[in-house]
């Protein structure tokens, strides 16, 4: 789909109106006009990508940077319990969407999103066999990756620093959600 005829293509270029919650030179996210939990983001990249595997590993690892700190800044703001990152290009039967994006779902103790699937009991040879598949694409896009060169990189040399001694870690406390702390997450 050209990108001038994308709906989401119009509302990062602001000929549609949206609800916009964060932007950035490559990021827009927008709240749902049909949400599922109160809070539901969409996090779109500005330029159109009919799919997440084709934006380029570094705009996609900024998306991904800023979808978390956009799932903490759902949790503290609107009281959610969790965020639930969904990707998919059918969201619903005849729901396609035409350009990569994401859903933030904040979820809620008493809310309606049901992820619903009759579990299935693969035997350990089909667990082998689908183990053995997975590895062997992923060897497919490493080589793939390989063969074509990373765009140059500036090299900065940081001048060498004396190894520091660690403080021994305390203990974890885990925090509830109600009693999250605001911590600065950069993107």
């Amino acid at each position: 789909m050209e990108g001038d005829k994308c709906v989401f293509c119009l509302i990062a270029s602001k000929a549609i109106k949206s609800t916009e919650v964060y932007e950035d030179d490559n990021i827009l996210a927008v709240l749902d006009i049909n949400p599922a939990t109160k809070g539901h983001t969409i996090v779109i990249p500005k330029v159109h990508y009919s799919n997440l595997y084709e934006i380029p590993n570094n705009e996609f690892l900024g998306m991904l940077s800023v979808t978390r700190a956009l799932m903490y800044a759902l949790m503290l703001s609107q009281g959610a319990t969790n965020v639930d990152m969904l990707y998919t290009q059918e969201l619903a039967k005849g729901n396609f969407s035409p350009h990569a994006l994401l859903h933030l779902l904040p979820r809620y103790k008493e809310d309606t999103v049901n992820y619903v699937w009759q579990p299935e009991k693969p035997s350990p040879e089909e667990m082998l066999a689908t183990q053995q598949s997975i590895q062997s694409a992923i060897s497919n896009v490493s080589q793939e990756k390989q063969a074509v060169p990373p765009p140059p990189q500036p090299v900065q040399q940081a001048p060498p620093q004396p190894p520091k001694q660690e403080p021994k870690p305390e203990p974890k406390k885990e925090e509830k959600p109600q009693e999250l702390k605001k911590r600065t997450i950069i993107i």
